[in-house]
């Protein structure tokens, strides 16, 4: 019997996003008999290493700080020499890297310790321009791309100047099947009625993910629908920002801070709208997870999210980082609840017939095997 291949999944961190969530449905679903999986985190373990330790053969941390900046280069050389150590230790066929710092580090190290597919995954269109050079002058040392969506495809082909055969595209993959549940006694358990309008953005306290646009919205949607309210879902370093700024703002009473919540569809399902107004992304988790739950989407109009959000149909797309653009969308649905039923059942049907896990899975397997293919 043919010994199973070794794979060492590369993650820049192990806090709950929605790229460790897919990385922990991949390992969990993969066949093992085939596979030997191995996690490292290039930054210290967060809250969400011990349920990727506990699906994978091994886990490991670089175990750098999570800050960024002056600090991070100076780590660099020390966490590219540590995994190169551990790349010569479990011996892999396939160094598999997620998000950009893991990226740029595996795929020195990768190529230093000889390894025979260095895969990048590309899981958000960056914005800054310093990252799009150090992707670029890096982009040969990595013998193949994986993109989370067409956008985020056609970004990496123009910015990394990489061959465009170099590159595919894998959609996230969600589990679907049929958890989706109507209002219940959870919203009186934080005092929120059955006549409440509950708002959710899910995802870390970061620039990227918009807070700040849903805040500005938030008074000209409370003039029209007073009894609305918004549920942060997440953490981060900015929280204690968003929180002043909300009281400044006069919204104390209406903006939630829930914090992590460990089962998303336990929120999700008590969510009349999910919103998501990121500035910037390859193609957010959190709306394939909104729509397994059966709730309608708004989102900023940015590249990739059209390919999963069908507006009109399954949610609705608005111009990114314009509060009025965006408080005007999420009126449209508080006015027609029946729309955001329509929407919800229509997102539901679209996950569970194009993005399920077990597509996720078999696309990438399928790819591993062509790949391996070709080094024999």
């Amino acid at each position: 019997m043919q010994a199973p291949t070794t794979i060492l999944y590369l993650i820049t961190s192990t806090n709950v996003g929605g790229t460790e969530k897919a990385l922990l449905e991949l390992i969990r679903h993969i066949d093992r008999k085939e596979f030997k999986v191995y996690v490292c985190s290039v930054k210290k373990p967060g809250t969400f290493a011990k349920a990727l330790a506990d699906k994978a053969d091994g886990f490991f941390s670089l175990k750098l700080s999570e800050g960024g900046g002056v600090a991070a280069i100076g780590n660099f050389i020390p966490a590219v020499l540590r995994l190169i150590k551990l790349i010569r230790a479990v011996s892999p066929s396939i160094l598999h890297c997620f998000l950009f710092r893991a990226n740029i580090v595996g795929r020195i190290a990768g190529r230093i310790a000889h390894v025979p597919i260095i895969i990048s995954s590309v899981r958000v269109i960056e914005a800054q321009r310093a990252k799009h050079l150090i992707d670029r002058l890096t982009a040969p040392l990595a013998t193949h791309y994986l993109a989370v969506s067409q956008a985020a495809r056609n970004h990496t082909i123009t910015h990394a100047k990489i061959s465009p055969s170099k590159i595919v595209t894998i959609y996230n993959g969600i589990k679907c099947n049929g958890e989706h549940t109507e209002k219940s006694a959870w919203r009186s358990t934080l005092s929120f009625s059955p006549s409440d309008v509950l708002l959710g953005l899910i995802g870390r306290f970061h620039k990227q993910k918009g807070h700040i646009v849903l805040l500005k919205a938030l008074p000209f949607i409370l003039a029209q629908a007073p009894h609305t309210h918004v549920l942060f879902c997440g953490e981060g370093k900015e929280e204690a920002c968003l929180k002043v700024m909300a009281q400044d703002l006069g919204l104390e009473g209406h903006v939630h801070f829930v914090g992590l919540i460990e089962n998303a569809y336990q929120l999700l399902s008590q969510i009349d709208i999910v919103v998501v107004p990121s500035l910037w992304e390859g193609m957010p988790n959190v709306v394939l997870e909104a729509m397994a739950a059966g709730r309608p989407v708004v989102a900023s109009n940015i590249a990739g999210m059209d390919e999963v959000v069908v507006t009109g149909e399954t949610g609705l797309l608005c111009k990114p980082d314009d509060p009025h653009a965006l408080a005007n969308a999420i009126l449209e649905l508080i006015r027609d609840p029946s729309l955001m039923k329509h929407m919800g059942r229509a997102g539901y049907e679209l996950v569970r017939q194009r993005f399920q896990i077990s597509t996720m899975v078999g696309q990438t397997v399928q790819y591993y095997r062509k790949l391996l293919g070709e080094e024999v």
